[in-house]
């Protein structure tokens, strides 16, 4: 019972986002593939986590701090909310790039490799600030958590943790793309209501607060590099989503009318 409290409890940022989870694959997938989705999420985490600690596979040789034993539930020599939050994860930034990619007025993009690609991209991009972050959890109420082994070059992380989750994104976000094939394209009158709205601004919220304790740590560059890389991201997004039409039936600007010619009959060659 006391490992389940530390689990649910004294990770509470992990359960409240897999609250949101719930609440918006579900309305989104259905139970049925949302249960899916999740038991491939964690299955993944698991093993890659594991594989990674025993054998430095696929994101090079790191370990977990062995004080979390007998306070967390453990997956193997993992505790359990890292493989549950790659479910998080992968859903949010699936989701997301769903909507930066189809615009604010329709629920699908032009090709669904528009869709999978940005939703690799957003998962990576996300692990690019949560991950240096979290590795100065022993200053911030996460907690003293893993530590890699070897140098890297992305503040501490190894470019064989970026590409192996590379990886695992290209698996996650594989899986949701596979899962909701089917899903039509449908207009969206007003984008505050739009279906992926609630994962994207999850999405942004879980890196705005890494970025926020990043900058109250004194960890200046990572804080900025988040920076750095969200406003041209952004920038091209509002460009993105500018140059498309509202939804039918939306209120659209009328342009000005032009002026009619008569049309006078063209003089007869006479011989």
């Amino acid at each position: 019972m006391h490992e389940i409290y530390g689990t649910v409890v004294h990770r509470w940022y992990v359960t409240l986002f897999g609250v949101v989870f719930v609440y918006a694959a579900v309305r989104h997938l259905g139970w049925r593939r949302t249960l899916i989705y999740a038991l491939v999420a964690v299955g993944v985490g698991a093993l890659f986590e594991n594989g990674s600690v025993h054998f430095g596979l696929p994101y090079t040789r790191y370990g977990f701090d062995p004080s979390l034993r007998g306070h967390e539930l453990f997956l193997g020599d993992v505790p359990l909310m890292v493989p549950l939050s790659y479910t998080f994860l992968g859903y949010f930034a699936f989701a997301s790039g769903r909507l930066v990619a189809s615009g604010p007025w329709r629920t699908r993009a032009r090709h669904w490799w528009h869709e999978y690609l940005l939703g690799v991209v957003l998962s990576v991009w996300a692990i690019w600030i949560l991950d240096p972050v979290s590795r100065l959890g022993h200053r911030w109420f996460l907690g003293s958590l893993f530590r890699y082994h070897g140098p890297g070059f992305w503040f501490g992380l190894p470019l064989g943790s970026q590409a192996g989750f590379t990886l695992t994104a290209v698996v996650l976000v594989g899986v949701l793309t596979w899962l909701d094939r089917r899903a039509p394209d449908v207009a969206v009158a007003e984008p505050l209501r739009h279906p992926h709205l609630t994962a994207l601004a999850t999405y942004h919220g879980n890196v705005a607060m890494m970025t926020a304790v990043a900058f109250a740590l004194g960890a200046d560059e990572i804080g900025g590099a988040a920076v750095l890389m969200w406003v041209p991201v952004a920038a091209v997004t509002a460009v993105h989503w500018s140059s498309l039409r509202p939804a039918a039936g939306a209120r659209l600007p009328t342009a000005p009318a032009l002026p009619v010619l008569d049309e006078a009959p063209l003089p007869t060659m006479s011989k």
